[in-house]
């Protein structure tokens, strides 16, 4: 059963976000790649969609860095910026690349000045499909400033494509109606992040990318639920 599935669950225990992510920091690699649907490949193939020009990147959510190994392949001098809530997955990413220029911030990505034109590329990788419209949108804006006049922002993520899904549109709201249901049923009235999947339309995300000012948008790669778009300037 997979991650997506469990949590279907009525008796789905909602967890902090960081504190889901450092209980299972060590099984993580094996576990997540075996869950998602495209594996390893949805992680190996994003290198080949940076631009050739690509110096520098900025990685929201990068735990462990499995999308690193085929990106320092192709851009062995790369200066990465990596941003997750994980301390220890961060550790294990700079235990893995020791020799590597990596500047890792233990802080959320919705929380972090990314400053203005300052990366040729950002990357966020099975990691945005905790956050609503709204959040999401915001975060959008911010990665659109912080990258250079030609660079791209890619998202690799669990989304609904609407050819897989009768009624994408409804699966998408009954995710979201869950996660509130949980939350009130499990007495949580705080703002931190709790780890819970709510999975957005193709088309709304394609939509969101829009309105926060990218004009080139594009799904590039698509494994079951797990879709690849670009978004340029």
């Amino acid at each position: 059963m997979t991650e997506k599935n469990t949590q279907l669950s009525n008796s789905y225990s909602l967890e902090a976000m960081s504190d889901f992510f450092n209980a299972r920091a060590e099984m993580y690699n094996e576990i997540h790649t075996g869950h998602i649907d495209g594996g390893i490949e949805s992680k190996q193939i994003i290198a080949s969609f940076l631009p050739e020009h690509t110096k520098t990147i900025i990685d929201l959510g990068i735990g462990t860095g499995l999308e690193l190994e085929r990106v320092y392949q192709r851009f062995p001098f790369i200066r990465v910026t990596g941003l997750d809530i994980s301390e220890k997955m961060l550790q294990q990413l700079k235990d893995s690349y020791p020799d590597k220029e990596l500047r890792l911030y233990t802080e959320s990505y919705l929380d972090f000045d990314f400053g203005l034109s300052c990366f040729d590329a950002a990357l966020s990788v099975m990691t945005l499909h905790h956050y609503d419209h709204e959040t999401k949108t915001d975060l959008y804006k911010k990665i659109h400033s912080c990258i250079n006049p030609d660079g791209v922002y890619i998202e690799c993520d669990y989304m609904l494509p609407e050819e897989s899904f009768e009624n994408a549109q409804e699966t998408e709201d009954f995710y979201f109606s869950e996660y509130e249901r949980l939350k009130q049923e499990q007495g949580i009235t705080d703002n931190r992040e709790y780890h819970y999947d709510t999975p957005c339309t193709v088309k709304n995300q394609i939509k969101m990318l829009r309105k926060a000012g990218f004009t080139k948008v594009r799904e590039v790669w698509r494994k079951g639920n797990t879709v690849i778009l670009i978004a340029g300037k």
